[in-house]
């Protein structure tokens, strides 16, 4: 477990010495102020909702980059680099080398998005609407469906190039939001007979929860692209917040992926 902690810190140091990870953080930081600008020129609840719907697709689509940038290369290039070699050298097993990495991978996650969300709550104290417990909500469960996303493509990065392991972490969240919507237009009765087969798959699948405030946007037709329009026989489909059992299942499906991880580089060759 210590010399995992040690792997861990090691990648938070690499990883914050390099410039795309610091462009990450303060453009983030950067279009949460012009989300607070945008929400300043509407009065009342356009306001509220014009912010909340500029956080959510700063943290959705950021956070996606931010997820994909961490988890394609977390196990590859350093296998092949020679990082992962010398400090195997030292005496950290291939367990070590696999938890490290994915914890100090998450760890600097959790923070970029921790520091936006922090500028997304000043920017409504600044705009008079005090703190936002919804959106500081969404937040937190956003964060949790990108570290699903960086988990899945980290646990491809052990057998696959970078580029390759980012498009499977990509398409992991893309069907997980997928399942979501079928979910919601099969208890919404849009989908019919299939209802049953749906259900079926479901849970079986990963999920991406959703929050109080992303479903109370979709309602009022205020999400923009954090929830993209989806008709089925010209009927929308909407979201209903999640659950506890959404989130628990999504934070098993995180754990599962991380044991992929550490299977892949036990039968990886390291340099």
């Amino acid at each position: 477990m210590n010399r995992a902690l040690t792997v861990a810190a090691l990648q938070v140091r690499r990883i914050s010495r390099r410039r795309w990870s610091s462009f990450v953080l303060v453009a983030g930081v950067v279009l949460a102020a012009v989300a607070a600008g945008v929400a300043a020129t509407h009065e009342g609840l356009e306001r509220t909702d014009s912010l909340r719907q500029g956080s959510a697709t700063l943290l959705l689509l950021g956070g996606l980059v931010a997820a994909l940038a961490l988890g394609s290369p977390a196990l590859n290039r350093d296998s092949d680099s020679g990082h992962f070699g010398t400090l195997m050298g030292a005496g950290v097993g291939r367990a070590g080398l696999a938890f490290g990495a994915l914890l100090g991978r998450a760890a600097t996650l959790a923070a970029i998005v921790a520091v936006w969300g922090v500028a997304l709550q000043i920017g409504s104290v600044a705009l008079g609407l005090g703190l936002d417990s919804q959106l500081a909500v969404h937040t937190l469960l956003v964060a949790e469906a990108l570290l699903l996303t960086m988990l899945a493509a980290a646990a491809a990065s052990s057998v696959v190039p970078p580029v390759a392991a980012g498009a499977f972490g990509l398409v992991v969240y893309v069907t997980a939001q997928a399942m979501m919507n079928l979910k919601a237009a099969a208890d919404q009765d849009y989908i019919g007979v299939a209802r049953q087969s749906i259900d079926a798959v479901y849970y079986l699948m990963p999920h991406i929860p959703t929050s109080q405030m992303l479903a109370d946007l979709q309602l009022r037709g205020e999400a923009g692209p954090a929830v993209p329009r989806v008709d089925i026989n010209g009927n929308e489909v909407l979201l209903a917040a999640s659950g506890w059992g959404t989130v628990a299942w999504t934070l098993l499906w995180c754990a599962l992926f991380a044991l992929l991880a550490y299977a892949g580089i036990r039968r990886r060759p390291i340099n």
